[in-house]
């Protein structure tokens, strides 16, 4: 059987399963995990956060996921260290039901010669389904850059984008130079929410890479578009970004994510899912399937639960 008429079939048989009667089913799209003792680090992390500086392993999480019915994981790797992209791998083997699949991170290294032989490496392993560019470190997106990205494309890997050093506008380049790429925007676009009206030429790179029909938005991290925490949990102060998110990209192309635990800064894990709900619920049983379920097995395609 080839790779695409196996990955067609996995996404038939999960297709059905969040078909079946009761509650839609959940695949969680964006939780990190990580030992805070490992030897990189998380820079990101103060010294004085009293919620995210420890380990957060499967042991913490698991349980919080059956008791909200989420019934898959894709892990995003929580820093840029290359060891921790098999580091993910090995700490969720135990649990490939739960953990479907991790999404690692090539920051450091994409565009170089050092990129190929461990991006290889991994993709021996189904359950690595992509990487994520989160930090950058050349200025151009180079000829080698987009030869890595091509080499994703043929493995049938993802790439998802946090934004930042990675403009919207250079991922509408990316996406109109790899059309075969299937590329994901982390946490609605990198989106800053005030309180104020959204930033109008922010709207305006929205609508732009949206157009690219292979490019996804992550409908997650709703508390982090805060700069200020704990952050706001009414529906109200996320509804212009979500109604935008939805004209743009349309009940195909979102995809949802918790951010846990970094949204531990605001409330807990069922918190940021009750919120998701309460916009899409409202849309109709069909729309929140594709968003909680079906339209993250067909960007990230995981191996079928066994």
């Amino acid at each position: 059987m080839s790779s695409v008429r196996a990955h067609i079939l996995c996404w038939l048989s999960l297709v059905a399963l969040a078909r079946a009667d009761g509650p839609t089913a959940i695949m969680d799209c964006h939780v990190h995990l990580w030992d805070i003792a490992r030897p990189a680090g998380l820079g990101w992390i103060k010294k004085d956060d009293k919620t995210l500086n420890r380990s957060f392993l499967p042991a913490d999480h698991e349980a919080l996921a059956r008791a909200n019915g989420v019934s898959g994981i894709i892990v995003v790797q929580a820093g840029q260290s290359l060891p921790d992209n098999q580091w993910n791998l090995d700490i969720t083997a135990h649990n490939p039901r739960l953990y479907r699949g991790v999404v690692g991170n090539f920051s450091e290294t994409i565009g170089t010669p050092a990129f190929q032989p461990l991006f290889e490496k991994l993709c021996e392993n189904p359950r690595y389904v992509g990487y994520r560019l989160s930090g950058r470190f050349q200025q151009k997106l180079s000829d080698a850059f987009f030869d890595d990205l091509r080499l994703t494309a043929q493995k049938g890997r993802t790439v998802d984008f946090l934004l930042g050093n990675y403009r919207l506008e250079q991922v509408a380049e990316i996406a109109h130079h790899v059309p075969e790429l299937r590329i994901i925007l982390d946490h609605l676009g990198g989106v800053k929410l005030d309180g104020k009206p959204l930033d109008a030429a922010w709207i305006d790179s929205f609508r732009a890479v949206a157009k690219h029909p292979n490019v996804r938005c992550k409908v997650s991290a709703l508390f982090g578009r805060w700069e200020k925490q704990p952050a706001r949990q009414d529906l109200a102060a996320y509804t212009e970004v979500l109604d935008l998110a939805f004209e743009c990209f349309g009940e195909n192309r979102l995809i949802y994510g918790s951010d846990w635990p970094v949204s531990e800064q605001t409330a807990d894990y069922a918190a940021v899912l009750r919120l998701t709900r309460a916009y899409f619920d409202r849309k109709g049983r069909a729309v929140s399937e594709k968003l909680f379920h079906q339209n993250a097995a067909a960007f990230y395609r995981p191996p079928a639960p066994k």
